[in-house]
């Protein structure tokens, strides 16, 4: 009997952006090449039982930062472990750096060593000096451009002359821009003046970097990038005090798009970062309780559009001296996992809410929808079951990244990613990786449509 498909998924549950219902996935030559209510019987490879558990698009990760401990080979294994099957990632043109030179070097650096596709961002720290290489990277299938509005000290933050020259240029080639959304020289100024009154930087941490300086940021960026003809995106929205800034100009009818992380939607600075100190420090800072119940209902209400990791693992230890430690945290292996558990376990989110925020928003937006982030006729056979009922702890020792700590450590949860699979190739399997470096496929960005 001639083989009709590669692989047959059989009894789950499809979750898609417009609901959940019983369906099997039939899957040749890299694509989901039909879905039916019964594909028992037809010839397949391989026939994977997926009764009682969910079958979904694999997770679409558009904040990653291949830099610190895991390169663009460990981030897209432990995001793969995770159910993460498409990143775009960070390409960061340091000062001195070419950005051109950079986007091209992250590229090669992808095919030879990750195991997922991916995308990239550009990232520039001198605007000044990158800006002319902006069209350029256009032409190499990178159409998105990240600046920081803060960390002036570490001569990171771009000031709002070159923030608005390039949102002038990307606007001409359509486009997008991402802004690290909190003011700079005001957060600088209260962190000098807290250590010159000898507080303690853990302690006062938030108030160093608070929510309103966040807002004022987000409507800031905001108000230039509609001035500029610029769609904007802001990630990694930790307050709040940023969701009435979001509705404002969404209701305007500006083109805003508000991302957040589930490290805001489900830790605090007071349970989590006055524990573990320096492991939870990131920028912006974790927050209250009553941010996170916002920020929920802001991923339910659709001012938040996208959830994505912002996975940053860099070397620190719980001893290690606040003030001098690093940002960021390892996040991407535990984000599917997480919003499940706490969003729709909960019932603050819906599974199909689920889906879109992180699987076909993000692709949408990106214009990889729905090649990526579809479980459609057509689309990569990027697939994910997640068993539902599956218990697990979160432990450092159980994560796949080289950071060695989880800002979840000894978190008891229920649901859990079974196998990952991308373009009809099986990558993880009941916690163990098969799929091999250099399988990976570069990814063309195409904002032109948000201008639409």
């Amino acid at each position: 009997m001639t083989q009709e498909f590669d692989t047959i998924i059989a009894g789950g549950m499809l979750a898609t952006g417009d609901g959940v219902a019983r369906a099997d996935l039939g899957i040749r030559e890299e694509q989901i090449a039909e879905i039916a209510d019964d594909l028992a019987g037809r010839p397949a490879g391989r026939v994977i039982d997926a009764a009682g558990k969910i079958v979904m698009p694999g997770a679409v990760d558009v904040h990653c930062h291949p830099v610190y401990l895991d390169d663009l080979g460990g981030l897209s294994i432990t995001a793969a472990h995770g159910g993460v099957t498409t990143v775009i990632h960070y390409a960061y043109a340091r000062p001195g750096m070419a950005l051109l030179d950079t986007v091209r070097g992250f590229r090669d650096d992808g095919l030879a060593n990750s195991v997922l596709d991916f995308a990239l961002h550009g990232g520039l720290f001198d605007v000044e000096r990158q800006l002319a290489d902006v069209p350029a990277c256009f032409r190499e299938g990178v159409t998105s451009f990240k600046v920081f509005m803060a960390y002036a000290k570490l001569k990171w933050m771009t000031d709002d002359y070159w923030m608005t020259a390039l949102m002038d240029v990307v606007a001409g080639e359509r486009g997008l821009i991402a802004v690290h959304a909190e003011n700079g020289l005001a957060t600088d100024y209260l962190e000098d003046k807290f250590l010159r009154e000898g507080r303690s930087p853990l302690e006062t941490f938030t108030a160093m970097r608070p929510d309103l300086l966040e807002a004022e940021a987000v409507n800031r960026a905001m108000s230039i990038a509609h001035v500029m003809g610029c769609p904007l995106y802001v990630p990694h929205n930790s307050a709040e005090a940023c969701l009435a800034t979001l509705r404002r100009g969404q209701a305007a009818g500006w083109r805003v798009y508000g991302e957040t992380c589930p490290q805001y939607l489900t830790l605090t600075h007071d349970e989590t970062t006055l524990k573990v100190g320096p492991l939870a420090k990131i920028g912006p800072p974790l927050r209250t309780q009553r941010d996170c119940q916002a920020l929920w209902q802001g991923l339910a209400d659709g001012v938040l559009v996208t959830v994505a990791s912002d996975h940053a693992p860099k070397a620190k230890r719980v001893t290690d001296d606040f003030f001098d430690a690093a940002y960021g945290s390892p996040q991407i292996e535990t984000m599917l996992t997480m919003i499940y558990h706490e969003g729709v376990n909960r019932g603050r989110i819906t599974l199909p809410r689920l889906v879109q925020v992180m699987c076909e928003t993000p692709a949408r937006l990106f214009g990889l929808y729905p090649r990526k982030g579809a479980l459609m006729v057509g689309s990569d056979a990027d697939v994910v079951i997640f068993d539902p009922a599956g218990r697990q702890t979160i432990t450092a020792a159980g994560q796949h990244s080289a950071a060695g700590y989880t800002l979840y450590e000894g978190r008891q949860v229920i649901g859990k990613p079974l196998l990952t699979m991308q373009r009809g190739a099986v990558l993880v399997e009941n916690g163990k990786l098969a799929a091999k470096p250099g399988r990976a496929k570069f990814l063309r960005t195409d904002t032109s449509h948000l201008y639409s």
